[in-house]
């Protein structure tokens, strides 16, 4: 019964608020003990070597259900070599220990384990896992996006030229060096200082193939200059500077070996020479449409002339009296 502390009227225990003046009637058990709750507590049954022998065991113990959870240092199966120091820990609530333990301690039967067995297949992979796996994909996107910027980047930089000017002591340019990437493709020369380009080097794999030189400096080459890895070079000359070659030079290693005339690119040459080691041995004159020649003279290395198909004009050579 409860006794209503400002008038004295006794209530059932069910009641809460006295009837005649409304006070609040006093509880018999106390307030602070009826809001606590008793706490449950959780304790280790099993140390595993490994995770997967306590995920059995506690596959096993949820076939009975006890409630049960694996407690593991490796990363959720990810490093299991973190296991070694203080192994994987099965934990049940303290009040299922002994029926955990039972259970533990006991065969199963064949129905019990197929059921284990059913549940850890069923069971989904740990989610960390899952996402390592996953992340080949990206890994792998992201390696090769690194391969082709790379490779672009290094495009980019082979497609734009750079050039390096040298200047005189006065401040005047008297070249330039033009590179694409670390290559160097061209190379410039004002030879007289008058502020325009007169010789022109084109560059590949680092050896000059074409050369051009403008000798009466009006802005136009005059000289070309052509050279292949097999050493047969040539070069065309413009001597009346008309912007038309007339005189046709081959060489061999840079040794000159032929001279041809021909005057404005003409088909015909009307004049050749023949040159042995660099020295002037036959010269050709008289050329005609027809490819023939009036007049071939030979000469010896001093270049005397030695031999002539036509007659010579010239009175014999007197010996020199010893």
């Amino acid at each position: 019964m409860k006794k209503c502390p400002y008038c004295g009227k006794e209530y059932p225990d069910e009641a809460l608020v006295c009837a005649v003046d409304e006070t609040e009637l006093p509880s018999d058990i106390p307030k602070e003990a009826s809001d606590q709750t008793p706490e449950r507590k959780t304790l280790v049954i099993r140390i595993f070597p490994n995770h997967e022998l306590a995920e059995i065991a506690a596959a096993k113990l949820k076939a009975h259900g006890i409630e049960s959870w694996v407690d593991c240092d490796d990363c959720a199966g990810m490093y299991p070599s973190l296991t070694v120091a203080e192994g994987a820990r099965l934990k049940v609530w303290e009040e299922d220990e002994f029926i955990a333990n039972a259970v533990l301690e006991a065969n199963p039967t064949p129905e019990e384990n197929k059921k284990i067995e059913v549940e850890a297949v069923l069971a989904p992979p740990p989610p960390a896992e899952a996402k390592v796996q996953l992340a080949w994909g990206p890994l792998m996107v992201a390696f090769v996006l690194g391969v082709l910027v790379s490779l672009l980047w290094q495009w980019r930089q082979e497609q734009v030229p750079v050039t390096h000017y040298s200047y005189t002591p006065d401040g005047k340019c008297s070249d330039a060096w033009i590179y694409r990437g670390r290559h160097l493709v061209e190379h410039l020369e004002d030879r007289n200082l008058d502020g325009k380009w007169d010789y022109w080097a084109h560059y590949e794999s680092g050896q000059v193939v074409r050369a051009e030189y403008d000798n009466n400096f009006d802005g136009k080459p005059d000289e070309f200059w052509t050279m292949r890895p097999d050493g047969a070079d040539t070069l065309e000359k413009d001597t009346d500077f008309n912007g038309v070659p007339d005189v046709f030079f081959t060489y061999k290693y840079r040794i000159l070996k032929t001279v041809e005339v021909r005057p404005n690119g003409s088909k015909f040459a009307t004049k050749r020479e023949y040159y042995k080691n660099g020295v002037l041995a036959e010269v050709w004159r008289g050329g005609d449409s027809n490819g023939n020649f009036r007049e071939v003279v030979k000469y010896d290395p001093f270049l005397n002339p030695i031999s002539t198909n036509a007659p010579s004009e010239l009175p014999p050579l007197t010996p020199v009296s010893k």
